[in-house]
């Protein structure tokens, strides 16, 4: 089989997949009527190895466009990004860190400019992020980081 988009996207999808499938097990799984901690990620990563499997066998008796050169710096940009997110969350709180997040990975694309509305929208996003997460779900995420309560924040 020749190395095509679709073998290596379901590859992959398979891969983690499998992965979470044996994390999950290692969690009480319990019955569709009383769920246990494992179950909907054992369904969610079955799912996804499926989902695996089928890319693969399309990949197989289909055909895919070949992997091209790709341009890296957008993964690359994303991926600190994310981290920077990870790292930022409990020092300036959910709504800031979604902030630079949204900001920070826009920058990997080329049409990109950081004008009002990409910061309206990226305020507007973490805005409702924070509201969503910590207000109506109860998450245990700070809206106001350590690193504001210098500042007088609670």
């Amino acid at each position: 089989m020749k190395i095509t988009q679709d073998a290596v996207q379901g590859g992959l999808f398979a891969a983690i997949g499998l992965a979470a499938l044996m994390m999950a097990l290692e969690f009480p799984i319990g019955s569709p009527s009383r769920m246990g901690p494992g179950f909907f990620p054992v369904v969610i990563s079955t799912l996804l190895t499926l989902t695996g499997v089928g890319i693969l066998v399309r990949a197989r008796l289909g055909s895919s466009p070949a992997i091209e050169v790709t341009r890296w710096s957008p993964a690359i940009i994303v991926s600190i990004a994310i981290v920077v997110f990870g790292f930022l969350l409990d020092k300036l709180g959910l709504p800031l860190a979604v902030l630079l997040l949204c900001i920070g990975a826009a920058t990997a694309s080329v049409r990109f400019e950081l004008n009002w509305k990409a910061v309206v929208g990226a305020v507007a996003f973490s805005v409702v992020c924070g509201i969503l997460f910590v207000t109506l779900l109860g998450l245990p995420i700070p809206l106001l980081g350590s690193w504001l309560q210098v500042f007088g924040a609670p």
